[in-house]
């Protein structure tokens, strides 16, 4: 049977790869491996405000819709708790914005609509879609559709369960995931959190597909150095946010008191949090770098850690480190596990056991042959995240499955 895919439509809170993240350049590497692949493809993001803008980039149509809340999301701007809370109860049902989104379904006529962080078109739009008759996957890039704050994680823990107020703003999405065609996890964590919490009832395709990484200048580096080139480096890369760990990850290291070994840091954050790092040590072993080419850091390291407190549900740290030949020390939390084999292309430690990060840095830093191995583990791994053209493919075929679930159901 020849595939009726040809048109998608991705809706996102943002048509600009570069305003957001991780999620926001792989909405568009996956777009521009589907355009490369033959299917037209279009993206619905929202602006400050204004009417409904059309133009085109590369091939790709950029549509943009002036947001019917008191804000903008903006992930770099802290808003005082009564302003967000407004945002969250309009955003939990936002019944403006829909409006935006039934019109350019009905200009661009797509196959399929691929949503993926629906933050300011509120969970209404899986109705909306479904109202429309078009096919809709929603891909789960993190928490948002459980959890108003996206991470689970509050006041230092990370939730075993949604709180009272997540349970009330996300009643709706909970209640609206089930007139999807389908829904793809990055990970296979963030796909069962979801189920397990009743999201994603009855939807008939489900996916786990991790990301992978556009090489755009990354490459597998030279492998560990030598034992007799000193001094080894450990390295962090990514916000520094007190649910990323590295308070623990600098004492871990710092307890070790090996001369032979350093620590750099890569990012930016908070000003007064940069600052209480800092002060937690004034080692010289340890420097923090400020924001850096990633690929330029990892050619600088022999080992990256990933010592995050809080779930994380497929952080790119690790797959580009893997595709840079630089194994990882990483959590066992969120899906970081799903990326690392312990000692094959890293080390993977309980961050809630006392001691079991520093054990874990030391084998590291004291076995050259283990260096050697998860070297050269890490470069075969990398592989696999950096192969556009497969995970383009299973795309395809979810989009293709969940067209054909939408047509059966039609028939029903």
């Amino acid at each position: 049977m020849v595939s009726r895919l040809v048109k998608l439509l991705f809706l996102h809170w943002t048509a600009d790869e570069h305003a957001g993240g991780g999620a926001e350049r792989v909405v568009w590497a996956q777009m521009r491996g589907l355009r490369d692949a033959g299917h037209e493809c279009s993206i619905l993001g929202l602006q400050s405000g204004g009417d409904l803008e059309r133009a085109e980039r590369n091939g790709i149509e950029v549509w943009k819709a002036g947001i019917r809340n008191v804000y903008l999301p903006d992930y770099e701007v802290r808003r005082s708790l009564p302003t967000r809370l407004l945002w969250h109860v309009v955003d939990s049902h936002n019944v403006f914005m829909q409006h935006s989104l039934a019109k350019v379904v009905s200009r661009v006529a797509p196959d399929v609509v691929s949503v993926h962080s629906f933050a300011g078109w509120s969970g209404v739009a899986w109705r909306t879609l479904a109202s429309i008759g078009v096919p809709a996957v929603q891909v789960l890039h993190g928490h948002e559709a459980i959890c108003p704050r996206a991470t689970m994680f509050r006041h230092g823990r990370n939730c075993s369960r949604q709180c009272f107020d997540c349970r009330v703003l996300r009643l709706p999405h909970r209640l609206g995931s089930r007139t999807l065609d389908g829904v793809v996890g990055v990970s296979q964590y963030i796909l069962r959190r979801h189920e397990n919490l009743g999201y994603f009832r009855d939807v008939p395709v489900r996916r786990v597909i991790h990301n992978v990484l556009q090489r755009n200048g990354f490459s597998r580096r030279q492998p560990i150095r030598a034992a007799t080139e000193k001094p080894l480096r450990v390295g962090f890369i990514g916000r520094l946010d007190p649910c990323k760990g590295l308070e623990p990850l600098i004492s871990a290291f710092e307890s070790l008191d090996m001369a032979e070994a350093e620590l750099v840091v890569a990012g930016r954050g908070p000003a007064d949090y940069e600052r209480k790092l800092r002060s937690l040590s004034r080692a010289p072993s340890v420097r923090f770098l400020g924001r850096v080419s990633a690929p330029d850091f990892y050619s600088s390291v022999d080992v990256v850690v990933v010592p995050s407190l809080c779930n994380d549900v497929l952080p790119s740290v690790v797959y580009e480190a893997l595709v840079s030949g630089r194994p990882v020390i990483g959590s066992t939390l969120g899906g970081i596990p799903e990326m690392i084999e312990h000692r094959y292309n890293g080390l993977l430690f309980n961050p809630e056991v006392p001691g079991d990060l520093q054990a874990s840095l030391r084998a590291f830093l004291v076995d050259e042959a283990l260096q050697k191995s998860l070297a050269h583990g890490a470069s075969m791994s990398g592989r696999n995240y950096s192969d556009v053209g497969s995970w383009i493919q299973s795309y395809v075929q979810v989009y293709e499955a969940a067209l054909a679930a939408s047509s059966k159901a039609a028939i029903r």
